[in-house]
């Protein structure tokens, strides 16, 4: 009861000794209890590594946010006319709802992204902070032009949208990368009381700048850029603090170019630390050419005979690697796991590695593809091995192949 603490021992009988302690100070009991409503049950060992830190700029991020918030709030009200008495009240409703229609239709496009949430989360998280900033400064803007207020409120609006579907759809994977338990659901309503107050509290500090500067638009219009370029930093340092275990296709690129240098899978927080973020995150890799995973067959085999042989050098595979029409293409049978796909990238990678020393160009190169299949067959099993060992998780991968399928061999079943 916080007053009495009672220790049972062994080796050689039982014995119980009571100890008193002294009840806890009534400050700290507080602070315990004010915890209680942002940090998980059983934390720090109920939530893995970084989750300190994602939390901590997480809320300066709702923060800033809130502060922007209020300025973009303020500027849609000006441009309709609040305060003004020339103001047409049913014009003003009619075109703050139009406004919010086109925000529900930018958010059901957007929707379309599917699994690329997941595999980029990083990149969807931060884009989504950027979306935001600039949705709310095309809001501020309106009330320059109130003329324009019901195109200019509806972009804004709609880019707000994608930026909440992007920010939401993201939360799930991250939230994931920091289970050590069954406890997503105690780890998203703490998540979630943590952006609250950081809202609330970049809401007073908007409200407070916003009468501070409202009779001056070079005060307002740098508070706001203040404001925005906190929120922006601190959304990039809360993405570079995770340690995202599933393989993306820049981490299994990563992983895959440490393991042929050094023959050694380096750690989950290794490859997180040296993720590209803001240089280039749409490329692969920065050292090695895009690959068209899910490519169509008659790309990779323009005649028979380039079919017959690719065919006969991957007869015990679910994909087909070639390099056609200066491309790494990869065919997915229609039976191929993550575990295929992952085997393929490792094939592309040691092929690019013997490309970029003896490759030719204009060249289907079938001697280096047969060199790197031989390769990847034996270096495969102990890849997989290390990495499940080092904690990447290699059963699902997330590689984003383009969705078309190809039967032969046994898919045909027959």
């Amino acid at each position: 009861d916080g007053r009495r603490e009672f220790f049972v021992g062994g080796g050689g009988g039982m014995r119980v000794k009571e100890v008193e302690v002294r009840r806890r100070k009534w400050a700290r009991r507080a602070v315990d209890k004010f915890l209680r409503y942002f940090l998980p049950v059983g934390f720090p060992a109920s939530v893995g590594p970084g989750y300190t830190e994602y939390t901590r700029w997480r809320l300066s991020a709702f923060f800033f946010g809130g502060a922007v918030g209020v300025f973009s709030t303020q500027g849609l009200l000006m441009a309709v006319g609040v305060g003004r008495q020339s103001a047409a009240p049913m014009a003003a409703s009619l075109q703050w709802v139009i406004r919010d229609g086109i925000g529900r239709v930018g958010r059901m496009f957007f929707s379309q992204v599917g699994t690329g949430f997941d595999a980029e989360t990083k990149q969807f998280r931060l884009a989504a902070a950027a979306v935001l900033n600039l949705s709310c400064a095309l809001e501020s803007a309106t009330r320059a032009v109130p003329q324009l207020f019901l195109p200019v409120a509806c972009v804004a609006n709609m880019a707000k949208g994608a930026s909440t579907v992007a920010a939401a759809s993201t939360r799930g994977a991250i939230y994931r990368s920091f289970m050590r338990r069954e406890n997503l659901g105690d780890i998203t309503a703490k998540q979630e009381t943590v952006g609250v107050a950081g809202d609330l509290a970049g809401t007073a500090l908007g409200i407070w700048l916003s009468r501070a500067t409202h009779k001056s638009r070079e005060l307002t219009l740098a508070a706001f850029c203040l404001m925005s370029v906190g929120h922006l930093y601190s959304a990039y340092r809360e993405v570079k603090g995770l340690q995202l275990s599933t393989l993306n296709r820049q981490r299994a690129h990563m992983l895959i170019k440490a393991y042929l240098n050094t023959k050694a899978v380096p750690s989950v927080a290794d490859v997180n630390i040296t993720e590209r973020v803001l240089n280039r995150p749409w490329l692969d890799s920065l050292h090695a050419p895009n690959i068209d995973l899910g490519a169509r067959l008659r790309d990779c085999a323009p005649d028979a005979e380039a079919l017959s042989y690719l065919l006969r050098l991957y007869r015990r595979e679910k994909y087909i690697l070639t390099y056609e029409s200066t491309r790494l293409k990869i065919v997915l049978r229609s039976d191929a796991k993550s575990h295929d796909c992952l085997k393929a990238f490792l094939q592309a990678d040691e092929f690019w590695a013997r490309y970029k020393r003896t490759g030719v160009r204009e060249d289907r190169n079938r001697g280096l593809l047969e060199e790197s299949y031989k390769s990847a067959n034996q270096m495969f099993p102990k890849f997989v091995s290390e990495a499940d060992d080092k904690g990447w998780g290699t059963s699902s991968v997330l590689l984003r192949p383009i969705g078309r399928r190809v039967a032969w061999g046994s898919a045909l079943g027959r």
